[in-house]
């Protein structure tokens, strides 16, 4: 079999040899459905026969807006065995924000999800150079005409008319890619200006993919779940990249409010998200257990409690003592095996948290209920992995180790420097900002600092993050945050701190938990705002910062704190869509109310 030089080629191999396999699965009006790899092949190919019917050339840009759906992967993976390269739009983005990306990647053709995301460009596409727009969902749009819009089934059988006139079209483009063409456009979150257009290339996207491979293997007996945005390089190393590698099957949940719900029905092997999910399960878990019989309440913490004692040592050389050994095999037949089937990883083997730093109590805690939780590093620009940590052999507070074959350095200042063939072609149409990014030598500067442990990578935080106060003391804000975020009534903080004699802290609460602990304390409130400025309710909060601060040095500990009074919102720039803080469009924000705290 001839070596695949793209990513559509990998994929038509694995259309051959999974055939009638399942590689799909989503649900619809309360029944899931199956898609096998043969069938995925067949759409993927229809709509490349209606790419090439419309005229793309190669290495032309399609640009991709919607919610997460098969769809999305038959166009994804379509568009790049025509030859082109996909350039995901967030679903969130704002009219004028897709106005920009659509301008800068010079499409000529729009996906779009339904009738609420073609709303959003109709007004904007003429100032564009969009020719054709393709909704997926015809729903709510019966008698809609517009001559720059098709809807996706009239689009395929423009495709099939192409293909029945040019049968072997379709493949000769699959075999003209190159290793150097570029897959994907990822455009990164613009916090210091217009978002950049990382293009990642099909060679980095194999050799990165069978590189975390050697590291955690995946098969095609597993299982993921979908639902982060395949505009982000996380959801498409899971359920693309990865997919097509291992040949696994691919669940859509209905929505983000169905997350849990979906992931109990489908018993996921391989469960990769962000630290805001894992926190929010965590905490959801933890009062549910208080809210229950003395008795349950009493065994869980005490399941729990030995949990933690075992996940501490396991890991260690000689790994946990008999006497503890025993206790966990009790405590987890007992509590923590039915705790774990009840939220739906009773077969989990691999658990990522990824595209943001976590606390490390968070994955002592799942480590706890036998939920093997790892962390691993990674950036767009380094087609999303640079170290992970291995499930066998973990370390908690780091980040793995480099990928095989990944070069990793520190510079003098603590950046972390990487190099190999996963870094990314450059930002497209930025030649100054990519030699910014990647050196003479081939070094990509990720802006992070880092440190080593034994082989394992940690991270510090970001390089612009750090904290330098008035005293000339060092501080590194994400880890105090990560503590604080670790509270269940506590969404998200920012430690604030550079150059000035203390720290302080903005603290978003933690809307559903602080609620019901409102309603049970009987603290009157009709709004979110009531909430943060219920005495009640400060009070609670700063209990929680007090329990973090014992676990601090003196010049580490937050002094004063702010409760926010209004939640995070992607579209007004408050965190990216993988719910990272944007840190100094807050400071912008809240600014009069950081120099109250020092006043």
């Amino acid at each position: 079999m001839t070596e695949p030089r793209t990513l559509p080629q990998l994929f038509a191999q694995q259309v051959a040899r999974l055939g009638d396999r399942p590689a799909i699965r989503f649900k619809d009006y309360g029944i899931w459905h199956r898609v096998t790899w043969r069938q995925y092949g067949e759409e993927v190919d229809r709509v490349a026969a209606a790419l090439l019917a419309f005229g793309l050339g190669r290495q032309e840009n399609v640009a991709v807006l919607g919610e997460n759906r098969p769809e999305w992967l038959y166009c994804h993976l379509g568009i790049q065995t025509a030859g082109g390269a996909t350039c995901g739009i967030y679903p969130t983005s704002a009219p004028e924000q897709i106005k920009y990306l659509l301008n800068h990647s010079e499409a000529r053709l729009l996906f779009v999800d339904n009738e609420e995301q073609l709303d959003k460009v109709l007004p904007v596409v003429g100032e564009t150079r969009v020719e054709r727009v393709v909704v997926w969902d015809a729903k709510g749009l019966w008698g809609f005409a517009d001559d720059r819009v098709i809807f996706f089934d009239d689009f395929l059988k423009q495709g099939k008319t192409f293909a029945d006139a040019h049968p072997r079209a379709v493949l000769e483009r699959r075999e003209q890619g190159e290793p150097g063409d570029t897959a994907m456009i990822i455009y990164t979150s613009g916090t210091t200006g217009p978002p950049k257009g990382a293009m990642l290339s099909h060679a980095s996207i194999l050799w990165g993919t069978a590189s975390a491979q050697q590291i955690n293997p995946v098969t095609e007996d597993d299982e993921v779940v979908s639902y982060l945005p395949f505009a982000h390089v996380y959801e498409n190393l899971i359920s693309v990249f990865g997919g097509v590698r291992a040949g696994y099957v691919v669940n859509f949940v209905e929505s983000m409010d169905t997350l849990f719900q979906n992931v109990r029905e489908i018993s996921p092997t391989y469960f990769g998200s962000v630290p805001r999910i894992w926190e929010k399960l965590a905490s959801t878990v933890d009062l549910r257990m208080d809210d229950s019989t003395w008795v349950k309440r009493t065994l869980y913490r005490w399941a729990v409690g030995v949990g933690r004692r075992y996940a501490r040592v396991k890991y260690q050389p000689g790994g946990a003592p008999l006497g503890l050994r025993a206790l966990y095999a009790a405590a987890y037949w007992l509590v923590l095996a039915h705790l774990k089937r009840r939220l739906g990883f009773d077969r989990i083997r691999l658990a990522v948290c990824g595209a943001a730093p976590a606390s490390p109590e968070l994955f002592e805690f799942y480590h706890a209920l036998g939920i093997p939780l790892i962390e691993g590093y990674g950036m767009t620009e380094s087609t999303g992995v640079i170290s992970i940590n291995p499930v066998a052999r973990p370390r908690v507070g780091t980040v793995g180790i480099p990928l095989p074959g990944v070069e990793v350095r520190l510079d003098e200042d603590g950046e972390i420097l990487t190099r190999g063939p996963h870094v990314f072609k450059g930002y497209l149409k930025e030649p100054e900002l990519t030699a910014q990014t990647i050196d003479r030598d081939g070094w990509l500067h990720t802006g992070d600092v880092g440190a080593w442990d034994d082989g394992y990578l940690k991270i510090m935080d970001r390089k612009k993050d750090i904290i330098i106060t008035a005293g000339g003391k060092n501080i590194t804000p994400a880890y105090i945050e990560n503590k604080l975020k670790f509270s269940p009534y506590i969404q998200d903080a920012v430690v604030i701190g550079d150059r000035r004699k203390y720290l302080v802290a903005l603290i978003l609460i933690e809307e559903d938990n602080v609620t019901k602990f409102a309603q049970d304390q009987r603290v009157p409130f009709t709004t979110f705002q009531d909430l943060t400025q219920s005495p009640a309710i400060v009070r609670l909060i700063e209990g929680e910062v007090d329990k973090v601060n014992k676990t601090l040095s003196q010049v580490e500990g937050i002094k004063k704190v702010a409760l926010l009074p209004r939640r995070f919102y992607e579209e007004e720039g408050d965190v990216t869509p993988t719910k990272k803080v944007k840190r100094r469009s807050l400071e912008t924000r809240y600014g009069d109310l950081i120099e109250s705290l020092y006043t």
